[in-house]
């Protein structure tokens, strides 16, 4: 994209690799701010599928407010072996993302979350994908979700049955968040036309960046399960579901990706996705709710119904908040 035509919704402007570097086939950049407890277990699977220093580019960007001794921390063979780019100065997550696509020199970036792994195979599937279909601009696989013990508790919907190019793509990713970075690698030359991710987003980063890819390139998809989305805890995803930064994000997402649609198809999909997350608002505010999360509740009720508002999204809305106010008094009561 040149810059004349880029918009104020396009993301940052994403520099090519100088001509003459040497380029790998990957790049894998792998984020990390400060926790790294699962870390071990997403390097050891890149590791195990590494094709060499030549095929494959991995790096670790630090982006921590503490000081990580990476050379105590990593393995001899792994000090060697991978690259520490460690951030200046602590920026926002999308700007870290954004910081893994300009260090990145492959022809093709991993964003490989520090708490999520890759199954045997990854790489190699993808590749067979990407040199099948030279034209897509992102590959992907089916990918699994599990707790923080490695336990998997769900699976990604199978999108097609067999490897090939995914029709009407934009559709199916607007209706529901089927793509973790995990699971997915964009050709670099991808990031250089759309631009990196939307540094005013928080939550919902990466689905508005997918949704863009998939408006202007076709994307490639493996049914085998090869990767998997760890939710924990101490993840980024859990802190915003209990404030409802995720919902609210993703309202102001679809504000951001429908102005990449045609008008028609932007106003339906708007509404389809903003009745949609309208709804799963609520439906997390009620298990909130259960859990006696009660702060966490009122702030999904009050972040559903800025997506939309209607006589019965209002009257659930007020059943929850009742329901949540008499929790508090009498969680108030016991304490007492």
């Amino acid at each position: 994209m040149k810059a004349a035509e880029r918009t104020q919704w396009d993301g940052p402007v994403i520099s090519p690799v100088p001509s003459n570097m040497v380029r790998p086939q990957w790049s894998v950049m792998i984020p990390v701010c400060n926790r790294l407890t699962y870390l071990r277990q997403a390097l050891e699977s890149v590791l195990d599928q590494d094709p060499g220093a030549e095929k494959m580019q991995i790096c670790i960007v630090d982006n921590s407010t503490e000081v990580i001794n990476w050379q105590s921390w990593l393995r001899p063979g792994e000090v060697a072996r991978l690259e520490i780019y460690r951030q200046p100065l602590h920026v926002k997550m999308s700007e870290n993302w954004n910081t893994c696509i300009e260090h990145s020199r492959g022809q093709w970036v991993h964003i490989l979350h520090w708490d999520d792994y890759v199954l045997p195979g990854f790489y190699e599937s993808l590749r067979h994908g990407v040199e099948a279909y030279p034209q897509v601009g992102a590959a992907y696989c089916r990918h699994a979700y599990c707790d923080e013990n490695g336990h998997w508790h769900r699976l990604a919907d199978l999108e097609m049955s067999g490897s090939g190019i995914l029709q009407y793509f934009v559709e199916t990713l607007v209706a529901k968040e089927c793509i973790q970075c995990a699971a997915i690698v964009v050709k670099r030359s991808t990031y250089e036309r759309v631009g990196g991710f939307n540094v005013e987003l928080k939550h919902a980063l990466d689905w508005e960046m997918w949704i863009r890819i998939a408006s202007k390139f076709p994307i490639f998809y493996e049914p085998k399960i090869l990767a998997c989305w760890r939710n924990h805890p101490g993840a980024t995803t859990s802190r915003q579901i209990r404030s409802g930064d995720n919902i609210r994000d993703i309202a102001r997402a679809v504000g951001i990706w429908s102005r990449h649609l045609p008008a028609g198809e932007s106003l339906h999909l708007s509404a389809i996705v903003l009745n949609r997350f309208a709804h799963v608002g609520l439906g997390l505010a009620r298990q909130l709710l259960r859990q006696n999360d009660v702060e966490g509740s009122l702030n999904q009720v009050d972040a559903a119904l800025l997506c939309k508002t209607t006589f019965r999204l209002q009257l659930s809305a007020t059943k929850i908040r009742i329901k949540a106010r008499a929790k508090k008094i009498l969680n108030r009561l016991r304490r007492s």
